[in-house]
């Protein structure tokens, strides 16, 4: 499961969602990509101040915090059809 998390530099938000994700990134085997929006035309235009961004197949699921039992349910239902 390979998640996107789009963030700025210098972003103490970002950071924390990031600190956030490591138990999940740890316990869960999931992937989580930073991306810097920063001299990034196109995703400062799409994001813009809404950073943290955390997506999953393009779909935004968080912005600015994480929800961990939300998290924690989507990876949950991914390992299931997964295995489908």
């Amino acid at each position: 499961m390979e998640f996107i998390l789009f963030s700025r530099s210098n972003c103490h938000l970002c950071e924390a969602m990031e600190d956030e994700l490591s138990p999940f990134i740890e316990n869960h085997n999931i992937i989580v990509k930073r991306q810097y929006i920063d001299n990034e035309p196109a995703l400062e235009q799409r994001y813009g101040t809404k950073v943290p961004v955390l997506t999953l197949h393009d779909e935004i699921l968080f912005e600015y915090f994480l929800d961990a039992e939300k998290l924690l349910s989507i990876i949950k239902n991914n390992d299931c059809n997964s295995q489908l």
